[in-house]
């Protein structure tokens, strides 16, 4: 099951999640495979405080994709994986090794 994190739902999945309380009530119920993530989300939250929440918690699946279209956001969402054990040879699909 695919789970998209945006306030923009461009990216294909089952779920999408404009905020990181829903997201996180997602990961925290169901399987899932891919997380697709924006950095801007509805509400106080980033993509960031997301991504740190799921790698804390360890309920982030092996594949993120990036999906923030601006730059310095993107690498911002980028560190953060990659501080987590994330991997990528494109700095937008992320792999846990």
């Amino acid at each position: 099951m695919r789970l998209a994190v945006s306030k923009a739902g461009f990216y294909q999945a089952d779920f999408y999640c404009s905020d990181s309380r829903s997201a996180k009530k997602i990961l925290n119920e169901r399987q899932v495979s891919i997380v697709a993530i924006d950095f801007y989300l509805v509400g106080r939250d980033t993509g960031c405080d997301f991504l740190r929440w799921g790698l804390t918690k360890n309920l982030l699946p092996s594949f993120v994709v990036i999906t923030e279209r601006d730059r310095n956001k993107r690498i911002q969402l980028a560190n953060t994986l990659c501080s987590g054990g994330y991997r990528s040879a494109d700095n937008t699909t992320f792999i846990k090794h």
